[in-house]
């Protein structure tokens, strides 16, 4: 018996990234403009931005980001899952990780400047 035609084309776009957990994390860090990710511990890879942290750790369904502001007065973590079964594209963790800089930076400049003004 032959699969239906939408249920075929979802489970060829599910199999066609053919991502495995090191190549995810490296295309992620290299749409970032970042070299590879580094092995830090037997399952983890880490990589950073300026301003971001970035922790992966496999997970038995995808891959398990972290993402970490170190220079924050209170330290902030975000968690993002990638499911392999959800087909996910390494430009969408890309964005999210971009937003997620981005906010921090905000955030710095705004407690840089009340600090300064504290001051006088």
């Amino acid at each position: 018996m032959s699969l239906p035609s939408w249920l075929r084309s979802h489970l060829a776009a599910a199999e066609s990234p053919g991502y495995t957990f090191e190549s995810f994390a490296d295309e992620v860090a290299r749409l970032l403009g970042l070299p590879p990710t580094m092995r830090t511990g037997e399952f983890e890879r880490n990589s950073e931005t300026d301003y971001v942290w970035l922790l992966w750790k496999p997970d038995r369904y995808g891959a398990v980001l972290q993402m970490d502001r170190p220079e924050g007065e209170l330290r902030q973590a975000l968690i993002i899952t990638a499911m392999w079964h959800n087909s996910p594209d390494p430009a969408d963790v890309a964005a999210m990780v971009r937003a997620y800089e981005r906010r921090g930076r905000v955030q710095s400049l705004r407690s840089l400047l009340a600090r300064v003004l504290r001051r006088r």
